[in-house]
């Protein structure tokens, strides 16, 4: 007889989640622990468990990335009171607590929320952080301003109860041109704000891509639509996630994530259920195109974001700070508040470089402002180049990571600021994520680590898989595994073949597209 198998089967976080997703941190709070299903259940609201038994980590949402000086200074005075008076930038543009303790979370929520901060969503099978560029308002690129779109998505999405319990996590970012300043590309939904001549007239509205990724398998994202009209981009984001939802796989977690569904349905049948998703809520979908449409603004650079290419459209000054290892103190946090309410525009602008930034200065006073950022401890050069190194936390806090990416930031940090390197110093990034979820992404890097065990004779030390020629279209390929201890060597090897091999003004990742990897194994490994 045959084995009947029409059952959907579920994972165990699955039934968890079938059981409620409310919970009391009162009540835990004075039991002074929780259950295991009660640690599952709070990443929903932005609390996950930490290396350190007994601490915990809170992920405040900072929806576009972007938060006013009321709103820094309660983070500010939460981290203190909480906290050890510090928090990490994402790379997600949201901000991050560590080293809480279970008796101090209902009190830590309550006094978030005094300014209307929130960590609900900030982790958990949920819309995350909704990201966009940090420039949306002033880039003299942009098509238009998607600030606003990525917040009224974010609230959309987050107050949509049927979202609540998603296959697993869901990631959006908004772009302001082609550019992908806010890497739409490696993202579940990447919407990017284009100027393309439909029906005879030029009109301003999204492309939408889907199913990209990190993670142990990354994705590029591939292109759903060619053209939404503005009035109707936040319905098309939620039909991608109602796709997710109801086709996403609830068994295999490993292979839940929307990037998953596209690669196993195709975009062409992923077209027609978010097609299906809109008629069914009542959306017209004329005027979603999927026929490729050119963008007919003006060109945009490659890396527009570089220090040198920088450029705002009214006029005012910006003024970003490199945040090294994305961490600062309280006292940090305050003081940036304190510029912005002095200069800027009573706003801070986070990155998902982890860095902070001021607009809205008046030229006059930006040496000011820069000198004021200096006594902080923070350097304003460097942005989106080779000093400004990205690594996720790594083992400091995270209990899935395998390699100390920070102590790997301090040996590459003079090496890549040395005098020697001055001409490329905009010319690659270099990302270090401590294990495959790639919290920091390491595949669309120039220089990308991933953290790992390497065996040797007697048991095992920490090592990196190190990628080279990484952008979101074209992940970047493997150079090999090294010890973190000759990391640096490689490195400056990597970095001095550059030098010989480069031309014009290419970045190390044009430099690996032309020449190939030959050059680069030589190098490292001699002839083979």
């Amino acid at each position: 007889m045959q084995r009947q198998l029409t059952k959907k089967r579920l994972s165990e976080d699955e039934e968890i989640k079938a059981a409620g997703l409310d919970l009391d941190f009162d009540e835990i709070a004075k039991k002074g622990s929780m259950s295991k299903e009660e640690s599952m259940i709070a990443k929903w609201y932005g609390i996950y468990g930490s290396r350190q038994p007994g601490n915990l980590m809170a992920r405040i949402v900072v929806p576009g990335g972007i938060i006013t000086t009321a709103e820094a200074r309660q983070i500010a005075d939460t981290a203190a009171h909480y906290a050890q008076g510090r928090l990490n930038i994402t790379t997600r543009q949201s901000l991050q607590y560590h080293w809480l303790k279970v008796g101090g979370l209902p009190d830590m929520l309550r006094d978030l929320a005094k300014e209307g901060v929130s960590t609900k969503h900030g982790c958990g099978d949920v819309t995350r952080n909704v990201a966009a560029c940090p420039m949306a308002e002033n880039c003299s690129h942009r098509r238009l301003n998607v600030r606003p779109f990525a917040r009224r998505s974010a609230k959309a999405l987050s107050d949509s109860s049927d979202l609540d319990n998603l296959p697993r996590k869901f990631k959006v970012t908004w772009s302001g041109c082609e550019a992908g300043c806010a890497q739409p590309y490696m993202n579940c939904v990447g919407v990017i704000a284009v100027t393309c001549q439909i029906d005879g007239m030029e009109q301003t509205g999204f492309r939408v891509v889907i199913g990209g990724g990190m993670g142990w398998k990354g994705f590029v994202a591939q292109p759903l639509f060619s053209f939404v009209p503005q009035d109707r981009i936040i319905e098309v984001v939620r039909g991608v996630a109602l796709l997710f939802r109801d086709h996403g796989d609830r068994f295999n977690r490993s292979k839940s994530r929307l990037k998953f569904v596209v690669h196993n349905y195709g975009i062409d049948r992923c077209r027609e259920i978010v097609l299906q998703n809109l008629t069914d809520e009542g959306v017209v979908t004329e005027g979603l195109l999927a026929e490729p449409q050119p963008d007919v603004g003006p060109a945009v650079p490659d890396r527009p974001l570089v220090d040198s290419r920088v450029s705002t459209s009214d006029k005012l000054a910006i003024v970003r700070m490199r945040v090294p290892k994305g961490e600062l103190t309280h006292q940090q946090l305050r003081r940036t508040a304190e510029l912005s309410e002095m200069y800027a525009d009573q706003r801070i602008y986070t990155t998902n470089r982890q860095n902070m930034e001021l607009h809205g200065i008046d030229p006059a006073k930006r040496d000011e402002v820069i000198a004021a950022v200096h006594e902080m401890g923070f350097a304003t050069d460097g942005i989106s180049g080779l000093a400004d190194i990205v690594p996720c936390v790594g083992t400091t806090y995270c209990p899935k990571a395998v390699a100390t990416t920070r102590n790997l930031y301090d040996e590459l940090m003079p090496l890549v600021t040395s005098e020697r390197y001055k001409s490329i110093a905009e010319a690659a990034t270099i990302n270090v994520t401590g294990c495959p979820n790639s919290c920091s992404p390491y595949r669309i890097s120039d220089i990308g680590f991933r953290g790992m065990r390497i065996r040797e004779e007697l048991g095992s030390v920490e090592g990196y898989e190190m990628l080279i020629g990484g952008d979101e279209k074209a992940h970047g390929q493997k150079l090999g595994e090294f010890k973190d201890r000759d990391c640096p060597e490689v490195v400056a090897t990597v970095l001095d073949t550059f030098l010989l091999l480069r031309e014009g003004d290419e970045t190390l990742t044009d430099c690996v597209t032309r020449v190939g990897m030959d050059p680069w194994m030589k190098a490292v490994y001699g002839e083979v």
